[in-house]
């Protein structure tokens, strides 16, 4: 103790205090981190490099780094190939107009069967593959599909995400991700 200045003393007894409160809080603020880095570690993220389906929200055209260059999609929605073979009678007839969609882009295309009967580079029988799927239970809503048809094919503009429209030739691509 300073018997000289007592006030210098007091003075540096409260100093000492107040930078010993927030050493404490330093170390204690350290310790909780420490202790919830394993939990944060813990939390389940999408792999980067993982080939899960994306639906039209979590998809990019130009340079989605998540596919996997040798598997795009999977499991992949049943192509055009399937369902040509494998779509009934009644499927096949379905009309390639409303309530399945607002028009055809190509005149010969007026059922299911025809657009099907395309092949796999036409985006008739591509869209048609890709609602038939969502139909029998994919993980593609069947409204998301007639929205990327009616409004990115027909329209120009399907909102995939918050502030991303697709074309037609996005759509298209989208459709190459997810078929099989």
């Amino acid at each position: 103790m300073n018997l000289e200045h007592p006030e210098n003393s007091a003075e540096q007894r409260t100093t000492e205090a107040g930078v010993n409160a927030t050493q404490n809080k330093r170390r204690k603020l350290i310790q909780t981190g420490l202790v919830g880095a394993p939990v944060l570690l813990a939390l389940k993220s999408t792999p980067v490099l993982a080939a899960n389906c994306k639906l039209p929200s979590g998809f990019s055209v130009s340079g989605n780094f998540s596919r996997n260059g040798t598997t795009p999609c999977a499991p992949k929605l049943n192509g055009v190939n399937f369902w040509n073979t494998n779509a009934t009678v009644e499927q096949k007839d379905r009309p390639f107009a409303p309530p399945n969609f607002n028009a055809s882009i190509d005149t010969s295309v007026t059922t299911f069967g025809q657009a099907l009967a395309k092949g796999n580079t036409n985006v008739h029988a591509k869209i048609v593959a890709a609602l038939l799927s969502a139909e029998a239970g994919s993980f593609l809503p069947p409204a998301t599909v007639k929205d990327m048809w009616n409004l990115g094919v027909i329209g120009g503009n399907y909102p995939a995400s918050a502030g991303d429209s697709w074309d037609a030739a996005e759509v298209e691509a989208y459709l190459d991700y997810v078929l099989s």
